[in-house]
């Protein structure tokens, strides 16, 4: 038995999920809420207030005015949803005078007022009126980018200095950067700090999804998969009821951010990864740290359990599972067409889970039915809990291919008639837009599972990386899709619809995986349309590699 079996039968003799594991999904809880926090917190420090030209001619000043006003569509220019225009004004008969009289001749002009107390980087940097708009969309692709090239940066330093030290250091930076943002006198530097905190709190939901899944049993993972991501729903929830009571992009960065300072202490409160001991050859340390879970879970080990594991131990560890090079993966992967129609088909629906997840949640404020956005946020972000749910129960009944195929049709037809639902019937067109942030969350729920079943064992972390990394090119898209309203109202949502519809049928292509092995060689993973071949155990889960895949 090598040691990452005996390891396996020993967490099945401590207990899938004590009180150990439960004291730190508390701690893994809290980070993920944090983690949500810095990945979606630009949507309301980026925010478009909406505003129009201050009428100095009709008595009003920057402290004095009413937004809207009776006499407004004489000064003022509306578009064709009854909103007045942002820079432009008509041109007063008489400049010298108050007679707040106006021909019908447009010009911009130079104050602005603002609708409601709420200040984000665009009143105070100077970014109002239509040109500047692309500037804060830009913010969340810049974030975006940010945590695309981090992703790779946080694989290294996990594998090298360890899950435990890693994740202490993206969430201390992260919170530390967040609160350098405040400091930020100009739009520039904003931009900086936003990109520069994404290398880091981008990140943070992947470390701790591993390190939250490594103590607990096979058959236990779906209780814990269902604690961290229903902590990462409640953390954008939490976003925006603390952006709703604070409106003020600067104070919302100091209640958010500055409480993850305490992460420092995860240092000491959280252990390190007894998977990455044993990959490192710290056997002795692993040791310790199996036989605390064991007695704070009061369970006495049998004493055949690691009586000779020492530090220093690498040569005892198996090295034929660990996964090739992604140059090497690559090189494979060209020589299978299967696979090479597999990938692509999978980049594919990265790209476009990560797209519209992140694209309803960006434009829910404006398009998700309520006159509140921050109701509307809040709602898009609470419908995330059931749909985890729902998906684990699809997941079995209906297998993977078939439910990322209906979701990913789901959400389209939701994307598709949202727009068309009449403002009026605010009551049908919410259910609506929640149903397609319901599907599109099955969707990526789906994906993550279903990618790293389809991959022979030594392509599977590169394959699933290059996949996870497709879609970071999702996430930097999405926060361009509100300007895509600029054009027409219908646009963003008819675009999810499209992209989301074509991933469904293209999810067709790809093969049932539901009770099948885990693929160990590629003839296995092209073989996989052909293979019925059941697990010895029903329900038995299948770990190879470190996955955190389970088999239903």
């Amino acid at each position: 038995m090598g040691i990452n079996e005996e390891f396996d039968e020993m967490l099945r003799e401590i207990g899938g999920f004590g009180r150990y594991q439960v004291r730190q999904y508390v701690l893994f809880s809290l980070c993920m809420m944090f983690g949500s926090v810095s990945f979606i917190g630009f949507i309301f420090t980026a925010a478009i207030v909406p505003h129009r030209c201050m009428v100095e001619t009709c008595g009003e000043t920057s402290k004095n005015y009413t937004f809207q006003t009776p006499w407004l569509n004489q000064a003022v220019p509306f578009n064709d949803h009854g909103v007045p225009h942002s820079c432009l004004m008509y041109q007063s008969l008489n400049d010298s005078s108050n007679t707040c009289s106006f021909n019908k001749d447009v010009e911009e002009c130079s104050s602005l007022v603002y609708n409601g107390e709420e200040n984000t980087i665009q009143t105070e940097f100077g970014l109002a009126c239509p040109d500047n708009e692309w500037k804060l969309a830009l913010v969340g692709t810049a974030h975006g980018f940010g945590a695309m090239i981090g992703l790779p940066l946080a694989g290294f330093f996990s594998d090298r200095f360890g899950r435990k030290t890693t994740l202490t250091i993206v969430l201390v930076m992260s919170s530390v950067l967040c609160l350098v943002k405040t400091l930020a006198t100009n739009y520039g530097t904003f931009m900086f700090l936003e990109a520069l905190e994404a290398i880091f709190g981008g990140n943070i939901f992947s470390i701790c999804f591993i390190l939250a899944f490594e103590m607990v049993t096979p058959n236990k993972r779906i209780l814990g998969y269902m604690v961290i991501v229903i902590s990462f729903a409640m953390g954008n929830a939490i976003v925006g009821g603390v952006a709703w009571a604070v409106k003020d992009w600067r104070y919302i960065l100091y209640t958010t951010c500055a409480p993850a300072l305490l992460f420092v202490f995860y240092y000491w409160l959280l252990p390190e990864s007894v998977r990455w001991l044993i990959a490192r050859g710290r056997l002795g340390d692993a040791k310790k740290q199996i036989l605390h879970a064991a007695k704070v879970n009061k369970v006495t080990l049998g004493k055949e359990w690691m009586k000779d594991w020492q530090n220093g131990q690498i040569y005892r560890v198996d090295k034929e599972n660990n996964g090739d090079s992604l140059w090497k993966s690559l090189k494979q992967v060209s020589k299978s067409r299967v696979l090479l129609v597999r990938l692509a088909v999978c980049s594919f629906c990265w790209i476009s889970a990560d797209l519209i997840y992140y694209g309803l949640s960006l434009n829910s404020v404006e398009h998700a039915g309520t006159a509140n956005k921050y109701v509307n946020f809040i709602l898009t972000s609470m419908v995330e809990a059931p749909s985890y749910i729902v998906t684990w129960v699809s997941l079995k009944k209906l297998g993977r291919r078939m439910t990322l195929c209906l979701t990913f049709l789901l959400c389209g037809v939701a994307c598709f008639a949202s727009p068309f639902v009449p403002e009026s019937y605010r009551a049908v067109r919410l259910p609506i837009y929640l149903l397609g942030k319901f599907a599109i969350t099955s969707s990526y729920d789906t994906l993550y599972v279903f990618t790293a079943e389809i991959y022979p064992t030594k392509l599977r972390n590169s394959l699933l990386g290059i996949c996870n990394m497709m879609g970071r090119f999702g996430t930097m898209i999405a926060p361009q899709t509100p300007l895509m309203s600029r054009l027409t109202p219908l646009f963003p949502l008819v675009f999810f619809g499209a992209l989301s519809t074509a991933a469904g049928f293209l999810a067709l292509l790809l093969p049932e995986t539901r009770g099948k092995p885990l693929p160990v060689t590629i003839k296995e993973a092209e073989d996989l349309n052909m293979k019925t071949v059941q697990p010895k155990s029903k329900g038995k889960p299948v770990v190879e590699n470190q996955s955190v895949v389970t088999r239903f």
